[in-house]
């Protein structure tokens, strides 16, 4: 499966929790507005130091249960690998912070599922595909 994350802070931490793997990312879409790496990972910093005031539920775990490089190593592989997205580092270019929704306002979770889909699959494979996602869920 891949997943695109809606939450830096929150992502950073389901992945260091291995909740998802790194390797089923697309990317992430953050409310941040770092337009240089170094204020990127000042942001990680503080989340970790400070923690995150936009994880949904910072009783379950925190960035700072976990060593500091591990984020930040985790981070600038995201970061580096084209990974994550800041909408408001583009903002002022197309009229300000209100030009989009960012998924999390929208009532998402903090990963949305990509899924495949193919209008040419025979019904066999689109059967296939839904037992597979019933299973994938059940197993979780």
């Amino acid at each position: 499966m891949m997943y695109i994350g809606t939450s830096l802070g929150g992502c950073l931490l389901s992945l260091l929790a291995g909740e998802v793997s790194e390797d089923e990312v697309m990317f992430i879409v953050t409310r941040t507005d770092c337009p240089d790496y170094d204020k990127f990972i000042g942001v990680v910093k503080s989340y970790h130091a400070q923690g995150n005031p936009f994880v949904r539920n910072p009783a379950r775990y925190s960035l700072g249960d976990y060593p500091l490089d591990n984020a930040i190593e985790l981070a600038t592989r995201l970061y580096y690998s084209g990974r994550i997205h800041q909408p408001r580092v583009f903002a002022s270019f197309v009229g300000g912070d209100n030009f989009y929704q960012h998924p999390a306002k929208l009532g998402h979770g903090l990963w949305m599922q990509v899924v495949p889909t193919n209008d040419n699959s025979t019904p066999a494979v689109v059967e296939a595909y839904q037992k597979y996602k019933v299973l994938d869920t059940l197993t979780k």
